[in-house]
């Protein structure tokens, strides 16, 4: 069943879902801020805002005590300093050698007890409609990496096994041509069949989705 509230590429949805790991006097880090949407919509300026834009860090710095410069994987902060380290639609912009070396930071900063909140895109449809796409991440390597499951299918070291999974929720976008779902595209019949029916669940006020995108929820146990 699709939640009508996650059939949105709107950030907003998926900041609550941090926002409600937040407490007043939590240290949060935002990796790549961009504009600062996510600690505005917490109505917080005291977020540590990381980004590698200089113009970017600029415009941050213009309401906001704590901004930095840099580029990943480093990270210029103390170990166990963070409560939350939130990063929206990013790691799909990195390889997986700077990905995996960014998670090892990420577990560096947090304190015990904290959390990781990761926004992501899955391969969809659309996934490299955008140049600035390296490669999609599922939520299986955070759980690889990070707790330690599929361990037979590990390339790289284990970032560590401290971590469960508190949330896990999905992205969703409705499918304006659902043929390209049917890889029989062959069997016109069929595929005509399968249109009229998607047609006839739309006028009941159904309709089908394709999955896009996820927000992981991680946190620090030991």
């Amino acid at each position: 069943m699709v939640k009508k509230k996650y059939a949105t590429h709107a950030r907003e949805p998926f900041f609550e879902i941090a926002n409600k790991n937040i407490k007043a006097d939590s240290k949060v880090l935002d990796i790549g801020a961009g504009s600062g949407k996510f600690s505005n919509y917490c109505k917080r300026k005291d977020f540590y805002l990381f980004d590698g834009n200089q113009d970017t860090v600029n415009f941050l710095k213009e309401e906001n005590t704590n901004v930095f410069l840099g580029e990943l994987p480093i990270l210029p902060f103390e170990n166990d300093f963070f409560d939350l380290i939130h990063c929206s639609h990013v790691v799909e912009h990195l390889t997986p050698d700077v990905f995996y070396q960014t998670l090892k930071e990420m577990d560096r900063c947090l304190k015990v007890g904290g959390f990781i909140v990761v926004s992501a895109p899955i391969l969809w449809s659309g996934f490299y409609d955008d140049l600035s796409h390296v490669k999609p991440y599922s939520p299986g390597v955070f759980m690889n990496y990070l707790v330690g499951k599929n361990k037979n299918s590990r390339t790289r070291e284990i970032v560590s096994e401290d971590y469960v999974c508190d949330e896990l929720t999905y992205r969703f976008l409705e499918n304006k041509n659902p043929s390209i779902l049917f890889s029989n595209k062959n069997n016109k019949f069929l595929v005509k069949v399968i249109l009229k029916g998607i047609e006839i669940l739309k006028k009941m006020g159904l309709t089908s989705y394709e999955r896009t995108g996820f927000t992981i929820v991680m946190r620090k146990i030991k």
